[in-house]
C-alpha cells in the first residue's frame, strides 16, 4: 500500500513540477493531443505527440492503455508518462531518474522548455 500511496504522490509531485510553467504545461497536457477533444487520446494521437520519442508503434501505445479499451484517458496518460521515468519501477523518481527528466526538459529535450 506505501508504494502505490507513494506512487500517487510521486505522480502529483512530479506532474506538478512539470506543469510549473504554462510551456510545459502547453506541452506534457494529453488534452494538446487530443486532436478531436474526446477527452481521450487516439492511437494516432498518441504517435503524433510522442512521434519518434516513444515510438510509432503500437508498443507503447498499449502499455500506457490500461483497460485496454483502445484509448488513453488521463490517468492512463499521467501513469506513463511517470513511468516512462520511473526505470526500476519504484514507485518513485529517484536519481538519476530525475536527471532524465531534467534532460527532456531541457533545450533541445522531449519537452523543450
Amino acid at each position: 500500500m506505501r508504494i502505490e500511496f507513494t506512487k500517487v504522490a510521486g505522480i502529483g509531485a512530479f506532474l506538478a513540477a512539470l506543469t510549473a510553467s504554462p510551456v510545459i504545461a502547453q506541452d506534457m497536457d494529453m488534452g494538446a493531443w487530443d486532436g478531436d477533444s474526446d477527452g481521450v487520446l487516439s492511437q494516432d494521437e498518441f504517435n503524433e505527440g510522442w512521434g519518434t520519442n516513444y515510438g510509432e508503434d503500437e508498443t507503447g501505445f498499449s502499455t500506457w492503455d490500461e483497460d485496454d479499451d483502445g484509448a488513453l484517458n488521463e490517468e492512463e496518460y499521467n501513469n506513463g508518462v511517470f513511468n516512462s521515468y520511473d526505470d526500476d519501477e519504484s514507485g518513485v523518481i529517484e536519481e538519476p531518474e530525475f536527471g532524465d527528466v531534467g534532460d527532456d526538459m531541457g533545450d533541445g529535450g522531449f519537452w523543450d522548455v
